[in-house]
């Protein structure tokens, strides 16, 4: 339950993330602040990737 709930929380941030971004890239944006919106946006999806695993190919991660 909680995965489910930062799942969808995370869905959120990627859409308000994608509508900034949208938003500079209308302008001429300084390229420093794309590479932040494009480092944060990879950030997110790497995070809803490593909560989507099923628990037990984590653990065998970490053995």
């Amino acid at each position: 339950m909680f995965r489910a709930q930062v799942l969808r929380e995370l869905n959120r941030i990627g859409v308000n993330v994608n509508q900034i971004a949208r938003a500079l890239n209308s302008d001429l944006t300084p390229p420093d602040i794309r590479h932040r919106l494009d480092e944060l946006h990879r950030l997110l999806e790497l995070i809803a990737e490593a909560l989507r695993e099923p628990a037990d190919s984590r653990k065998d991660l970490a053995a």
